[in-house]
């Protein structure tokens, strides 16, 4: 799964870079390329499942808080970041996230744009299950999607509110109890700073 996981983000990024080089027309702002950092808040849902003996014995949705930061790129038309993300809620002793996102950028003012995309990365996750007294750790691969909107605050940031989804599905083993984890469902704000490097 790594492996997969490593080819895709190295496709990714070598995409994007070819598209950065092609781009041959100014932006927005009268430029070919932006640096990008962001600082991104949210709130997310997870839904796990346990089974006992094959038996189901809970369902259950966790809410998460998450706070995170992202770099990249971007040209008139495609954005690129690399992401790290930390969660807090539930039961989990610790939740994180990391991934790259490939965004389509469809500029429907100079006020605003429309981004939609995929991303892809990694979740590494402890479960602490009080109930039966074990812990669990996820360390799994996902793929997804999102989509949002960036408001032009100026030549040097945007304000981008968005949704993501993250495919898990993933399950963990202890004993006669089975851990199954699904999907992150995700609404978030973020302030982007764009700058230009030499």
């Amino acid at each position: 799964m790594m492996k997969k996981l490593t080819k895709v983000i190295v496709a990714t990024i070598l995409a994007a870079s070819s598209l950065a080089a092609e781009s041959t027309y100014d932006s927005i702002y009268g430029s070919d390329t932006n640096s990008l950092i962001g600082f991104e808040a949210g709130y997310s849902a997870f839904d796990y499942e346990r089974t006992t003996s094959g038996v189901t014995d809970q369902k259950k949705t966790v809410n998460f808080n998450h706070g995170g930061v992202k770099i990249g790129a971007e040209t008139n038309d495609y954005r690129l970041f690399l992401s790290a993300r930390a969660f807090d809620g539930g039961d989990f002793d610790y939740a994180r996230a990391y991934g790259v996102e490939l965004q389509y950028l469809l500029n429907i003012s100079k006020m605003a744009n429309v981004f939609f995309g995929v991303n892809a990365g990694k979740v590494d996750m402890k479960l602490a299950d009080k109930t039966n007294s074990k812990t669990v750790k996820i360390n799994e691969g996902y793929v997804g999607g999102d989509v949002g909107v960036n408001i032009h605050l100026g030549k040097r940031a945007d304000f981008e509110v968005g949704a993501r989804f993250m495919s898990l599905n993933s399950s963990a083993t202890d004993g006669l109890v089975k851990y199954d984890f699904d999907n992150i469902v995700t609404g978030y704000a973020s302030i982007i700073f764009k700058y230009q490097m030499d």
